[in-house]
């Protein structure tokens, strides 16, 4: 006797469909992890430059000078990065009065831009600059450093399943060309300071 049940499903088709679910699952929970690993590595490398202080190599300056002054016209941690190579490099950093060094920060610009597209069309990279424009002078008003911009660029691809890990990716190569940016301008005050030192000890 043949009995019809509503709704019946053949078992068979069940058991089948089983194995392929598994390995979709299996996929997606192995991109979740490549995701949340290569989050975990920006937001740790973020913390230890941060915890380091970014190690900003330091230089010699306090052969020809004594103290510098800082003015920054931008909102970032620009300022307190080469505040902290100039103390590092035995300066002293006065907030305000007279300084033998005269640094000023003028202007730091950031823009994004897309920079790789998939084959339909859509934004799979950003490229990240950043510019900095300083200038120099020393204490009896000589120009050091004319207006000068410096600029670093960086490469980000789009994550779009995981926006939080882009976001701190984002954030750390800022904060490098930030860094290669301090060092460049600590390395052009270096030359100058060793021209300084050559010319005194010609007199």
């Amino acid at each position: 006797m043949a009995f019809a049940i509503e709704g019946y499903r053949d078992p068979t088709s069940i058991v089948s469909s089983v194995p392929a679910a598994r390995v979709e699952v299996i996929k997606h929970l192995c991109r979740c992890y490549k995701v949340v690993m290569k989050t975990l590595f920006c937001m740790v490398g973020f913390l230890l430059l941060v915890g380091c202080g970014f190690q900003l190599r330091t230089w010699d300056l306090a052969s020809a000078y004594q103290s510098v002054r800082i003015e920054s016209h931008v909102d970032s941690s620009i300022d307190r990065d080469i505040r902290g190579v100039f103390v590092s490099s035995g300066l002293v950093v006065v907030d305000d009065g007279e300084a033998d060094l005269h640094l000023t920060i003028d202007r730091e610009d950031f823009e994004q831009s897309s920079d790789v597209f998939t084959g339909d069309g859509r934004v799979a990279g950003y490229r990240l600059q950043l510019r900095v424009t300083y200038q120099v002078s020393e204490a009896n008003g000589k120009t050091l450093v004319s207006s000068r911009t410096l600029q670093e660029e960086r490469s980000l691809p789009l994550n779009r399943a995981n926006v939080v890990g882009s976001d701190a990716e984002k954030r750390l190569l800022v904060e490098e060309m930030r860094t290669d940016i301090v060092q460049r301008i600590l390395r052009t005050l270096a030359l100058l300071t060793d021209q300084v030192d050559k010319r005194s000890d010609a007199s």
